[in-house]
């Protein structure tokens, strides 16, 4: 870790463990603040991770505070699993406040950022620190709706809204929900990163015809099982791009490294991305105008509002599970690259997070 300096702001940014996702959207933020902004990163994402994303020092110390979601796959839910994991967790937070307190002292924190733990704000409080909740979703939000079928976890409920209420401001990366409980709310265009067109050096590469449409694969580390990616070479007119290996996948699946092609170039060069619903896909393919295909995806509050997100924007295609999985997507990739490139959505969210995020009281 960087050793402690004596000017300058030292922003804590606590990431949840959820997903890259969260990652994602906290780096592209990060690299917009300004050059007196000291950041450590709190969170158990691999700190590889933030070395290759990040284009200015920062210091890293591990620490889970949240659990996210459990899921089965890449878009279903475990339900009693997750409620169950994040009540051991609040526990444990709840042993561990003073410490973390003095952590935070100890590092000379001038702010704490959060996406999205909860804990972290209760931290911040107790530090008499500004905190800004950076997020398009709580997890107030996706448990409750788990909270008919398992009310015995109602007073973790309880105490995740208060941690959240006593956050001093929460940017909302649109499209977001309503979050109605924060004291502050400025809402703020999609973030992610900004990518570039680099189609003909893909098509280069990895040596298939211009002509070809270009399909973005990504279904995350948990993907989804009974998927017969051997049927991808029934999709003549196509070549898949993805960063994950499927097993049995034709000739017109191309493995992707990331040192090769930065995965935001990807999503700039495909004609369509074919992906689970969430928010660094959706933010990502709005900022580059390039279509979506996706699954639905229950029990995860932010999807009607993702959903209804891509379908005004004009890009958004879902399709039904079974035929996602049967790899039946032909009419739908048609329909989906049939106007060409949408229009681009502003791209300058994360320059806003970072401005509001060094004074995140608003003085």
């Amino acid at each position: 870790m960087m050793q402690k300096g004596t000017d300058g702001m030292h922003i804590i940014y606590y990431v949840t463990s959820h997903g890259y996702g969260h990652g994602v959207r906290t780096v592209a933020i990060c690299n917009e603040f300004s050059a007196h902004v000291r950041i450590t990163f709190r969170t158990i994402l691999p700190e590889a991770f933030f070395r290759e994303e990040m284009h200015r020092d920062f210091s890293y110390a591990l620490a889970a505070f949240d659990c996210g979601c459990i899921q089965k796959d890449c878009i279903s839910v475990d339900i009693g699993q997750t409620l169950a994991a994040y009540r051991s967790i609040a526990r444990k937070n709840e042993a561990l406040l003073n410490d973390e307190v003095t952590w935070c002292r100890e590092q000379g924190a001038d702010a704490i950022v959060s996406d999205i733990a909860p804990f972290a704000f209760e931290v911040a409080a107790a530090c008499g620190i500004p905190s800004a909740a950076v997020t398009n979703f709580t997890w107030y939000d996706i448990y409750e709706e788990f909270m008919h079928s398992f009310p015995e976890y109602r007073p973790e409920m309880e105490k995740i809204l208060s941690q959240y209420v006593s956050a001093t401001l929460l940017l909302a990366l649109e499209p977001a929900l309503p979050m109605g409980y924060f004291k502050k709310r400025l809402s703020v265009p999609p973030v992610g990163r900004q990518g570039r067109n680099r189609r003909a050096e893909i098509v280069k590469k990895y040596g298939f015809r211009s002509d070809r449409h270009i399909g973005l694969i990504y279904l995350g580390n948990l993907g989804i099982a009974g998927m017969d990616w051997r049927k991808l070479a029934d999709l003549t007119e196509w070549e898949f791009l993805g960063i994950y290996p499927f097993g049995d996948a034709p000739p017109n699946y191309h493995l992707i490294r990331k040192a090769d092609f930065p995965y935001q170039d990807l999503t700039a060069s495909a004609d369509c991305m074919i992906s689970k619903m969430g928010y660094g896909a959706v933010a990502e393919a709005m900022i580059h105008g390039t279509p979506m295909l996706y699954l639905p995806r229950e029990h995860f509050a932010e999807y009607p509002y993702l959903d209804a997100a891509v379908r005004s924007w004009g890009g958004g295609y879902s399709i039904p599970r079974e035929e996602f999985i049967a790899l039946d997507w032909k009419k739908t990739l048609e329909k989906a690259i049939l106007y060409g490139r949408l229009k681009q959505v502003r791209s300058d969210g994360p320059k806003i997070c970072a401005r509001a995020i060094e004074n995140p009281s608003g003085r």
